[in-house]
Parts: C-alpha cells; structure tokens; sequence
C-alpha cells in the first residue's frame, strides 16, 4: 500500500469479490479499534449488513462504483456510521470511508426543524424569524456534508505532494478513453521521468527531491498547456495523458520538453529528464500501453538520457 494512503485522514480498505479483506490502512484499523478482521461483513452491523448485500453488488456491478453509501460500522466504543465510496479494479473493491458521527444529529436536527417549523406557522407570526434560523442551520450542515464528500474525491485523485492527477485517477481516465480510442480516437501517451533524480535525493536531501518534483510538475503543467493531463505515477516519474493528439505530435512535445527543461531557470536543483513517447495501438489495454512507454522511457535512459524514444 502507498505511504500516502496508509496514513492519509481517513479509512482505505481492500477486499475481493468473496468480501475477503486484502488490506486496509491505520485510519482503518483505528476505527475498528485495531481489529483485524478477516470478512468485511465482520465490519459490520446487522442492519448494514443486510443493506449492503442488497445494495452494494448490483450496483457496483453496473456502474463500476459505488458513492455515498451509509453503512454502520462495528466499533469498540460501539456503531460508526460512515459514508462509503467504492469502484472496483481488477476484481478488486477498493473503498474508501470518512466517520460520519453526526451525521445522525443532522438527521435528528432537521426533523427538529421541520417539526418546528409546523408549530411556528400554527403560532404566531413573530416567530418566523426562528424558523428561518433554524433553516440557516440546517443549510449550514448540508455544506458542511458536501465538502467532506469534496475533500474524499481530492483525497482519492490528487497527488499531495504536486497537485498533479494521481495515478488512480488516470487509469480511470485512460479506461474511458481506451474504449473511444477502439473507434479510430487518437490517444498518445509521454512518460517522463528525472534523470540522476537519486543523486538529488543523495547530495541536497529528501526535502529537495521534494522541492524539486513540485518544481518539475509546475514546468511541465505550463509546457504542455491544454495538450494533455499531467499526473504524477510515483516516485519521479510522471505520464502526459494526451488524447486526441498523434504520435508525431506527442513526440513533438516531448522533444519541446527536453529542450526546454535543459535551458530552464530552476529556483531549487537543474534536472533533465528521459521521455517515452507511444500511442494507442488496436487490441491495446493500459496495462500495455503502460508497458510500451515505459520500454521507450528506459530506450532513452540507456542512450544517454535528457532524451526522447518513440515505442
């Protein structure tokens, strides 16, 4: 499992299709009070557990995912509601969950509300102004709500580190455009790796590694403009998601970016990279396409880098 998500601010889980847990992160295991259980429906209450065979596989079998499911989770303090979204990668449901313990205020609140509501209009009209308090309130509760489900989407898409896309996010995005591309749409793909970035990390530190990956993701955010999306795969490299564009094309640009990179003014360490550039080809899927650039990425490490191949 990835640094980011074993430690990241809220719970991660992993099972399979026979709901056998396969790995789940500390927020996870924090919740369940440092349990380990084996089955996902250990996790979970009775209730939940009637709620999500009947809910969760139909539904994550006809769209690929599941958002914003309320399931109660089996804790040792006793039940935590949480809100669950899911999507499903290689026979495999990954979720994630963020507590929603006030969530059954809220609920509670707005029936509040409402009941209040009602006695004020049979009251007087004085106390509309209660009402409309009241209402602010629960106005309030529901932003609140939306952003936490804004901060689980940014959690699960961006890279923390750059801001780039995440990979997760791009293979989402590459199957999408995989299927397009079966009907003739052109798809390339850069991948963009740092040269020597170990001596980097060996010589400045750790800390300006990082400086200088943030560095190199805005350079490469304002190279390629509105040609492609730029996402972060790990560690020092990077891919260029270009669709639409030829092969020509991409190398064009990934030829513009080693030239440009070279002659750049860097505030922190001066970098070079090594590009990879393919293209969609018939019967392709990601895991290929991943291949085929990452075999030209290393084509060029072994010709000398600060380079561009083809494959």
């Amino acid at each position: 499992m990835e640094k980011q998500l074993q430690f990241a601010p809220l719970a991660y889980l992993v099972f399979d299709r026979g709901l056998k847990v396969l790995e789940m992160n500390e927020a996870m295991r924090n919740m369940l009070s440092n349990k380990s259980p084996k089955h996902f429906h250990e996790m979970l209450t009775i209730a939940s557990m009637v709620y999500f065979q009947t809910y969760f596989l139909p539904a994550i079998t006809l769209h690929g995912k599941v958002n914003e499911m309320f399931l109660t989770i089996k804790g040792a303090a006793g039940s935590v509601p949480v809100l669950m979204n899911a999507v499903e990668r290689e026979g495999r449901f990954e979720c994630a969950m963020i507590e929603m313990t006030i969530r059954g205020e809220y609920e509670r609140e707005l029936l509040q509300a409402k009941q209040n509501a009602e006695q004020i209009n049979r009251e007087t009209a004085a106390a509309y102004e209660e009402l409309q308090h009241l209402l602010g309130e629960v106005k309030c509760k529901k932003a609140e709500l939306e952003r936490l489900n804004a901060d689980l989407h940014q959690l699960a898409n961006v890279d923390s580190l750059t801001g780039l896309k995440n990979r997760r996010y791009l293979e989402q995005e590459l199957a999408g455009l995989l299927v397009k591309s079966e009907f003739g749409f052109p798809l390339s793909l850069l991948a963009v790796d740092i040269d020597f970035f170990k001596r980097v990390n060996d010589t400045y530190g750790h800390q300006m590694g990082d400086a200088v990956l943030q560095e190199l993701a805005g350079k490469l955010l304002n190279e390629t403009e509105d040609e492609g999306t730029v996402a972060r795969m790990g560690g020092e490299e990077f891919i260029i998601l270009m669709p639409g564009y030829s092969i020509e094309w991409a190398e064009q640009l990934g030829e513009k970016l080693c030239r440009n990179l070279e002659m750049a003014d860097w505030q922190h360490v001066p970098v070079t990279v090594s590009i990879g550039v393919t293209n969609y080809q018939p019967g392709d899927t990601a895991t290929k396409l991943f291949a085929r650039v990452d075999k030209a990425l290393y084509a060029s490490k072994n010709a000398g880098r600060n380079c561009v191949t083809v494959g």
